[in-house]
């Protein structure tokens, strides 16, 4: 079969089965033989990662860790060894978004999460092993997230954690700021008045029934309305909102809600300025995929380039940075690299991937470092996970082997484009072990005759 033919939509559903296959679930598992990075631990040269039963109950050095005889070895020799990456906050992954209808607190992504989206093949490409989903950043209250691994047929397969709080959004999509500040005051005020309201009537319920107006078989059987549940436990301070402040200039509100809510920030772009009230707030916080931007002074025209990751990192304030749903800013190596650039340390970038949104997502005991009682997501690399050349080779997740790049069906195809494309540019083979053979030459061509000038002839010619 011609894989040029294939449509788009095959060639992914193929691929997504590819990959699903290639999960070998093992009981014991042990990573050998590689330069282990656990994060927030000393390195181990020749360590050993045993798995079992889908969590970490040895790591160390190889000389020190005894291997069943039973388990699955994975030869890491001369390889990295890390955990996977978490990512706190993405929108990718979806089949579509809810942008339209901005004030659905009911809603979850659950319902939307694409088990077969190209965006979690990557996901296992680039070594990311658990993901937080959310409604976009163009919502009110947009609605809940979910907490996924990158690897299952079904959205149930897929699924770490459910329910993990309420998207929530500063950004004027329509209209002004002031107008998007006053739709999220509203709507959060008419859920509060609707649980006032709640609770004043089973007071009043619980009054008569203790004076006698009511029966003593009679019980309060009214339930807080579904659609308004989880908009309720966000006021209740039950539910944890995530709430995306697009620039400074939204930053007082943002702080004014933090006092009233459990909040979660998610910093846009422009943030260097709010350095200072962000340490006031003293919580970590997720910063977008724009790790850094440029502005340009209106009368000198002169460009600036701005890190708010690097003013963070140097007041001492935790954050998690997000992958972008394409482009560069899609690959973890390339935010850790650009934050490095801009002068964060290696350390502090790597854990912008790991432990800290581990830590916002209630999942540091089991994700975002490797130690024994975790959860078994390692990502083997072939060097250094900074260097240029370097390449996730194999993903594990909870013990499972979900990925390995010599059998990635997407690779080999775009791989096998590239070499056809190279065989057409150099033109036809010529037959093995013969010299070339010349071209065949045509029938000679008479000599043409030279025609002279009058009067130039042989003496008695034209007489």
């Amino acid at each position: 079969m011609n894989m040029n033919l294939l449509p788009a939509s095959l060639l992914t559903w193929a691929a997504t089965c590819a990959l699903v296959a290639t999960a070998v679930a093992q009981d014991v598992v042990a990573v050998k033989g590689g330069k282990v990075l656990p994060v927030g631990a000393p390195a181990i040269d020749d360590g050993v990662v045993l798995i079992e039963n889908g969590r970490i109950v040895k790591l160390g050095k190889a000389s020190e860790v005894e291997i069943p005889w039973a388990a699955k070895v994975v030869d890491a020799t001369g390889k990295t060894v890390m955990p996977t990456w978490v990512v706190a906050h993405s929108q990718a992954g979806q089949r579509g978004f809810n942008e339209n209808m901005q004030n659905v607190p009911w809603l979850s992504v659950a319902d939307a999460v694409d088990p077969s989206a190209i965006w979690f093949e990557d996901c296992l490409r680039n070594g990311v092993g658990t993901v937080h989903v959310l409604a976009g950043n163009q919502t009110l209250l947009g609605g809940l997230g979910m907490v996924v691994r990158p690897f299952g047929r079904t959205v149930e397969d897929m699924a770490v954690a459910s329910n993990t709080g309420m998207k929530m959004s500063l950004f004027a999509a329509g209209g002004g700021r002031l107008q998007q500040i006053r739709k999220l005051r509203r709507a959060l005020g008419d859920l509060r008045d609707y649980l006032a309201d709640f609770d004043r009537r089973k007071a009043e319920f619980d009054k008569e029934k203790a004076a006698g107006a009511v029966g003593a078989d009679k019980t309060w059987t009214e339930e807080i309305d579904r659609t308004k549940k989880a908009g309720v436990d966000l006021v209740q301070k039950k539910l944890k909102g995530w709430l995306y402040v697009p620039s400074f200039a939204e930053m007082d509100e943002a702080m004014r809600l933090t006092q009233d809510l459990d909040l979660q920030l998610v910093l846009g772009p422009n943030m260097d300025e709010a350095i200072a009230m962000l340490k006031r707030l003293a919580k970590p916080v997720v910063i977008d995929e724009t790790i850094e931007y440029y502005e340009t002074d209106e009368e000198t025209q002169k460009e600036t380039k701005h890190c708010p990751a690097k003013l963070l990192a140097d007041a001492g304030i935790p954050f998690a940075t997000s992958l972008a749903v394409g482009g560069p800013g899609s690959y973890p190596w390339w935010q850790i690299g650009t934050l490095m650039r801009n002068g964060v340390s290696r350390d502090k970038a790597i854990e912008s991937l790991t432990t800290v949104p581990a830590k916002m997502l209630g999942l540091d005991a089991q994700v975002g470092s490797l130690a024994e009682g975790k959860l078994g997501n390692v990502q083997i690399l072939t060097g250094d996970p900074l260097a240029a050349t370097s390449w996730v080779e194999t993903v594990i997740l909870e013990g499972t082997i979900v990925y390995e790049r010599k059998d990635d069906p997407r690779l080999q195809y775009l791989f096998q484009v590239e070499q056809d494309k190279a065989k057409k540019a150099a033109g036809p083979e010529q037959p093995a072990g013969n010299a070339p053979v010349p071209p065949k030459e045509g029938p000679k061509a008479d000599a043409p005759k030279t025609e002279q000038p009058a009067g130039t002839g042989n003496p008695g010619e034209g007489k």
